[in-house]
């Protein structure tokens, strides 16, 4: 990666992180506190707290908040609104986490032993446990609202364990392997009948996801309400209901996802971008060794586009575009492609 580019995703990086961590500081240390030494806002650590706003989004149940002009004021659930609500916090959450760190290590594992035979299998259960059994979890439009808005320590340390620290050390493995949503995606794909996106119109394409994080983390920050709630691509079959509109999207979705590999994922995903710009800064990578004949087939295989250069030039793997498939390892004639650390963390470099 060119300093160019490394300096524009360390930057992209410390904004995101800088505003994660302003939310993390209220939430920790508030602002001021009533008699009782309470939180004004009243938010407590062991109940999933909602918005009036929203729905329970997908983290699950929640308190209200409301957004009236004369100030932000918070109104905790009844305890007759709590009742029922105590079971699923206790039992679904440490499920939700348990479930979707199994799939991150499984994932994990199958990249570091290059094991990609099995990963159609993972895919297949992710869509039935992580999509219908929990419903399509996480959801790309509204998880990273979630953390924001809900700012609950909980949060914080479900988004880093689940996300953040895999995608620091790996790249982009919960794209590849766990998310229900990119999956589905992945297995209604025909590869024999796949269209081509030309390169100039996939790169102005895939900027749509940075623009529509930027959009979603800024919007969130100020208003404190989600948007795009209830529209993600397939949540309407995952939890078999819906508007006709979020059906709609998730018609097309699925069309278009027969001959496009992972367009969503690819060009709308605020998640994927969120995770792309991690990937660029993770411990290991996907390189091409100095064994390379330059017989482009790992270029040819690879969904994502992700392996870039010419074949007389030294091709190089895109972190923030690979999630990690293994096609162009399992094509590769001369075994060049393997999982390595970073040039600039190793030492004296």
């Amino acid at each position: 990666m060119s300093k160019k580019k490394k300096f524009i995703f360390f930057m992209l990086m410390g904004v995101l992180i800088l505003l994660l961590f302003t939310t993390f500081s209220t939430t920790v240390f508030p602002a001021s506190t009533d008699n009782s030494g309470s939180n004004v806002n009243g938010s407590s650590f062991g109940y999933d707290d909602t918005f009036s706003t929203t729905n329970s989004g997908s983290f699950g149940p929640q308190d209200k908040l409301n957004f009236s002009p004369e100030g932000k004021t918070f109104t905790p659930s009844t305890s007759e609104e709590r009742k029922g609500k105590e079971k699923y916090f206790i039992h679904k959450q440490p499920l939700k986490l348990i479930m979707l760190l199994a799939f991150m290590i499984a994932g994990a594992i199958m990249v570091i032993t290059t094991q990609y035979k099995y990963r159609k299998v993972l895919l297949v259960a992710s869509v039935a446990l992580l999509g219908f059994y929990m419903g399509g979890f996480l959801c790309p439009l509204t998880a990273l609202q979630n953390v924001i808005i809900k700012r609950q320590i909980g949060y914080f340390v479900f988004f880093f364990l689940v996300l953040i620290i895999p995608a620091l050390l790996l790249g982009r493995i919960f794209c590849g392997y766990a998310c229900p949503f990119g999956a589905i995606q992945e297995l209604v794909h025909v590869k024999k009948i796949r269209k081509k996106i030309p390169f100039w119109l996939e790169h102005y394409l895939g900027m749509i996801k940075y623009g529509l994080l930027l959009y979603i983390v800024v919007h969130t920050l100020i208003s404190g309400t989600l948007i795009f709630d209830g529209y993600t691509p397939f949540k309407a079959l995952f939890t078999l209901g819906g508007t006709p509109l979020a059906i709609g999207i998730t018609v097309v979705v699925a069309m278009l996802s027969v001959i496009t590999y992972r367009p969503f994922c690819n060009y709308v995903c605020p998640l994927g971008a969120f995770l792309s710009i991690l990937s660029h800064l993770s411990l290991f990578k996907l390189k091409v060794g100095s064994t390379c004949i330059s017989c482009g087939r790992c270029q040819k295989v690879c969904p994502t586009g992700a392996i870039q250069g010419n074949n007389n030039a030294e091709l190089k793997v895109n972190s923030g575009k690979c999630i990690l498939c293994g096609e162009c390892q399992r094509k590769c004639p001369k075994e060049s492609i393997s999982v390595k650390i970073r040039r600039y963390f190793l030492p004296n470099q």
